[in-house]
């Protein structure tokens, strides 16, 4: 109990030094100016007692060293904070370069599927999309179409067992080339086609922007022979293209595209209001 009260103690003392310091600086100063260091007097049988000098000396130890200490205590955490800034701004560095580098990669990767689109002669109405899971959810790590349009990101990520995409995942691959008209009937006959495929909700099915007629996914296994990703392509025509052709042309870009999945971890740095930035995990 009393060795923590020591501790304790001794901490404020360290922790208000300079505060200490300046509070016997101020008693030496009343001191001087009061001629207390002349005092003596006499009391418990003694005589001519130096009561002054006994309460200046303590006065100018006290001031010198809770002085030493507070400068020692100023300049350790001036070093301390110039040293978390360098820290800091080495981190900003790292993280930017890391940065650069995976919007390097998803760029090098988008522009594989762009060659992938002319490799197959598709047009204005057809997208590839690739879709890796991650925790138990499919998130988008590639996209790519000739039209711009549907080169936009809607839902960056799906559940794992809804729509054409789950249906693909749980089969090995999917496809179909006739889905209604979704200008019909308000989309009432393209949702009641789709659902009577794979369950799946009215509202989900209408906030869908590119209501496609053709889809053909495929999942896409890594190296250590395991699921990894499904390849989304469709096209918003009936009979958008041909299975067979696909899957022929296909064939020779498989271990390319294997090995972007794999190496794509989906990494994505945003900033945040504390020093530097801080790292997202969304494959």
């Amino acid at each position: 109990m009393i060795r923590r009260f020591l501790h304790s103690v001794i901490d404020w003392c360290f922790k208000y030094s300079l505060h200490i310091s300046s509070v016997a600086i101020i008693i030496l100063s009343v001191i001087d100016i009061s001629n207390i260091n002349d005092w003596k007097r006499s009391f418990w049988g003694l005589t001519d007692v130096p009561l002054g000098k006994i309460l200046y000396y303590p006065s100018v130890i006290g001031a010198v060293v809770f002085g030493l200490v507070g400068l020692s205590n100023s300049k350790n955490i001036t070093d301390l904070e110039n040293d978390n800034k360098e820290k800091g701004n080495k981190i900003i560095d790292l993280e930017s370069a890391l940065n650069d580098s995976i919007k390097e990669m998803n760029e090098l990767f988008n522009s594989y599927l762009t060659l992938m689109i002319k490799n197959l002669n598709f047009g204005h109405t057809e997208r590839i999309s690739v879709y890796k899971v991650f925790e138990n959810k499919f998130v988008l790590i590639g996209r790519a179409s000739d039209n711009p349009i549907l080169q936009r990101i809607g839902r960056s990520s799906y559940p794992i067992d809804e729509g054409f995409i789950g249906k693909g995942w749980a089969e090995g691959e999917f496809f179909v080339d006739n889905l209604a008209d979704p200008s019909l009937r308000n989309g009432d006959t393209y949702y009641n086609h789709v659902n009577s495929i794979c369950n799946i909700d009215r509202q989900v099915v209408r906030e869908i922007k590119m209501k496609s007629r053709t889809y053909f996914v495929y999942r896409i296994k890594g190296y250590d022979n395991q699921p990894k990703a499904v390849l989304v392509i469709e096209s918003i025509n009936q009979n958008g293209f041909n299975k067979a052709e696909v899957v022929n042309k296909l064939a020779g870009v498989k271990q390319p595209l294997v090995m972007f999945i794999e190496k794509n971890n989906g990494v994505k740095l945003q900033p945040t209001n504390n020093l530097g930035l801080w790292i997202i995990y969304w494959i």
